[in-house]
């Protein structure tokens, strides 16, 4: 594929991003007060005639028939870091239009120089990824979501993204540069490059028409856990539930049934190495990556993506990839674009309540406890510090509990953990100091 037709391809994506947030009212301005074109002409007075630019954002202040503001885009699709020389000859065609600000979007990084030169002649800097390089594929860009807070703190991945060729992104469609500021906000972005060296006026105006960074609203419900709890219960008993082990290929089973679900074991040699599996919504398929050995981790995954379907999360995503990390989400960390790491969190606990059943998972390490010897001293009934015998004890509670519910060990303490039946040293002293301090 030649060059033409590369940047052709990324000009059409980007293009795709930018109205599609801009319809959704996600933009850093309303689609009132805004403009996006392809392929447009704007008038040089040294060529005396129009020079046409990959994309152009025409931004209208209140009151105005002709844009106050224009941001000119120039893509560059390359399999290489983007060099000096063409930030230059962009910047040359820049200074032939009155008033214009300039964007450069690459899919690869820039050159040291190439940032230097950006930098001193004000001009944005973006490295987009497409959705396929990232772990989803949203129905908003997660660029759009992130708020100011959280891109400042992340300036330096912001960085690292666009200088760095071999940089990976995992959760960000977007590494951005723009007023001083690395981000991964395209409204910080925007905001930034839009504001920069404007007069005190109209700073105050375009203010008056740019929408607040930090006023975004939670894309992805909460859900309370007793209510992913209730749901994980209704569909045991659909299937006949009655204590141990569950099966979630009869859960697939209704939905193949009733939901043409689409439902694939694939050898994880046919994987990347860390995908363990894969979902998407329309038409509904769930893709397992099955290892010798793993049935624990297969079904923990398998149960994780019926979650995201269990909770509705195809309003949030088009599709999903899964990795072993993802499966260490606790708590719904506040990781950015916080509604993203809610909705994993969300389809993580849906795992653990539908494979873990609270009475019968609770019945069973109770009288598991009991048949070891363990009471509840103060701190729960299983303890873990350094000491050998609870460790012994913790080991050998959680082995029967993993082989009788088909788990790995960690999913038992999590479990465990989350309600209230395991106690770790350090939470134990926390308790233990609070108790001598009231």
């Amino acid at each position: 594929m030649n060059s033409r037709i590369k940047g052709d391809a990324l000009e059409s994506k980007f293009l795709r991003l930018l109205k599609r947030n801009l319809v959704q009212g996600n933009f850093f301005v309303s689609s009132e007060r805004c403009k996006v074109f392809s392929k447009k002409g704007y008038y040089s007075k040294d060529r005396e005639k129009e020079i046409v630019f990959d994309i152009s954002i025409e931004v209208y202040l209140p009151g105005k028939t002709t844009y106050s503001l224009l941001i000119l885009i120039e893509c560059k699709n390359y399999n290489h870091p983007v060099p000096v020389d063409d930030v230059e000859e962009f910047y040359q065609k820049l200074q032939q239009v009155s008033g214009a600000k300039g964007i450069m979007v690459s899919t690869s990084s820039f050159q040291e120089s190439a940032l230097t030169f950006s930098k001193s002649k004000g001009i944005g800097i973006i490295r987009y990824y497409d959705n396929k390089q990232i772990k989803w594929e949203l129905t908003r860009s997660p660029s759009m979501l992130v708020s100011l807070s959280f891109a400042e703190i992340q300036s330096l991945t912001a960085r690292r993204g666009l200088s760095t060729e071999t940089y990976e992104s995992r959760y960000f469609d977007c590494y951005c540069y723009s007023d001083g500021k690395y981000t991964n906000s395209l409204r910080a972005f925007f905001s930034g490059l839009l504001l920069q060296d404007l007069s005190e006026d109209l700073r105050q105006e375009v203010n008056s028409i740019t929408r607040r960074i930090d006023d975004i609203r939670s894309i992805v419900k909460y859900i309370e856990e007793s209510r992913i709890e209730n749901i994980s219960e209704t569909i045991l008993i659909g299937i006949g539930y009655g204590g141990g082990r569950v099966s979630v290929l009869d859960i697939c089973n209704q939905l193949i049934e009733t939901n043409s679900l689409k439902l694939v074991f694939e050898s994880a040699e046919n994987s990347d190495g860390l995908t363990l599996g894969t979902l998407k919504f329309n038409p509904l398929e769930i893709q397992i990556y099955s290892s010798p050995n793993q049935e624990d981790r297969e079904k923990f995954t398998l149960a994780h993506e019926l979650g995201h379907y269990f909770l509705n999360h195809f309003k949030y995503m088009a599709s999903e990839s899964l990795e072993e990390r993802d499966l260490d989400v606790e708590e719904p960390l506040e990781l950015g674009i916080k509604d993203l790491m809610r909705m994993e969190w969300q389809a993580n606990y849906f795992a653990s309540c539908l494979l873990l059943p609270t009475k019968s998972f609770a019945a069973d390490f109770f009288s598991i406890a009991q048949s070891h010897g363990l009471k509840d001293r103060g701190y729960g009934a299983l303890y873990v510090d350094d000491q050998p015998c609870n460790i012994q004890s913790f080991y050998a509670v959680t082995g029967e509990l993993k082989m009788r519910y088909g788990v790995s060990r960690q999913v038992v303490k999590l479990r465990l953990k989350k309600l209230g039946l395991l106690t770790e040293a350090s939470v134990a002293e926390s308790i233990d100091l609070q108790s001598r301090q009231a």
